[in-house]
């Protein structure tokens, strides 16, 4: 008997990028390593054409440590830690004549039991597989959790497994902190809207890298915001993410949300909206949109036009981070 989780597989967002008449672009970028210490430094144009400038230091393996090692999901790899970790189980209770297996392609794992002499060892044998599966279940939960991964459901109707962007975030708000206080540093006193735009275009500007083969071949699409700030490159929900740790020390008092798209994320906010703002409502709140991605210059409110029908036609799942 065969037991999963259902036709789980690793979605990536990865997408054709739009280019615009209106595209932002690095007019700076320098990285010094130098004492154990990374200074970073930036110049670019804003939205208005103004030219924006800032720099921050990190002690480098305290920006690059944390999530050094994380990898995107691969099914095969999920199913052998849960067949390891539900034999090391069986062994524990001392129980006699049943195992896990992985299936010939090891996409899910199969609970096989000798043949039973009478009615009440298939009994036993029953009992053994219900508690089993619920065990699976609550490893399986653990297993997404502790790697940073999520189940969901993505247009156009597709389930899978992605990177958990939200938590992720948290994970990297302190790491990030000499980024924070640089913007700032820089902004002061300002609206919310201002704030927004300017980190959105410090996003926009950094490459974009789909990153299908990955600085360190993971493959997966996704680098987590510490690596992206490092490597000056990253893909729509690597970005999206960062946004999303920068944001929520910013503002901390504004729903927020990733809305995912076919092939795609944008981010979310709360705020005052303004009659040309794209925005969507979910749960009763309102969410101005704002595309990181790049190099399309785009404040927030502003959005390409597959997101524009993506919206309209109501092909997106909303994910509220705070």
């Amino acid at each position: 008997m065969t037991h999963h989780n259902g036709a789980f597989f690793w979605l990536s967002l990865s997408f054709l990028l739009l280019f615009s008449s209106s595209s932002l672009a690095q007019s700076f970028f320098q990285l010094d390593e130098k004492d154990n210490q990374l200074h970073f430094s930036y110049h670019w144009d804003d939205f208005d054409g103004n030219q924006n400038a800032i720099e921050f230091s990190a002690h480098k393996k305290d920006f690059l440590e944390p999530l050094k090692r994380y990898r995107g999901f691969n099914r095969e790899r999920s199913q052998r830690e849960l067949s390891r970790q539900l034999n090391r189980y069986i062994r524990q209770q001392n129980w006699q004549g049943i195992q896990a297996k992985l299936t010939p392609r090891q996409q899910s794992v199969e609970l096989v039991t000798s043949r039973a002499r009478n009615q009440e060892q298939q009994a036993q044998l029953e009992q053994y597989k219900r508690r089993l599966r619920e065990y699976y279940n609550e490893r399986w939960t653990d297993y997404l959790d502790s790697n940073f991964y999520e189940s969901i459901s993505l247009p156009p109707g597709e389930r899978g497994i992605i990177p958990d962007h939200a938590a992720i975030a948290s994970e990297m708000e302190n790491v990030i902190k000499p980024l924070i206080n640089a913007i700032g540093e820089q902004l002061g006193d300002n609206t919310q809207r201002n704030y927004i735009n300017y980190v959105t275009s410090f996003l926009q500007q950094i490459p974009y890298n789909e990153l299908t083969n990955k600085l360190d071949s993971r493959g997966d699409g996704f680098i987590p915001p510490n690596q992206l700030i490092y490597y000056n490159q990253g893909d729509c929900d690597s970005k999206v993410t960062l946004m999303t740790a920068v944001m929520r020390n910013i503002i901390n008092n504004a729903k927020m949300a990733i809305i995912y798209l076919p092939k795609h994320a944008v981010f979310g906010i709360n705020i005052s909206k303004r009659d040309s703002d794209t925005t969507i409502e979910h749960e009763g709140i309102q969410y101005v949109l704002v595309d990181v991605t790049g190099p399309a210059a785009m404040p927030a409110g502003t959005v390409g036009e597959d997101t524009e029908f993506h919206i309209r036609t109501g092909q997106y799942t909303v994910k509220p981070v705070n």
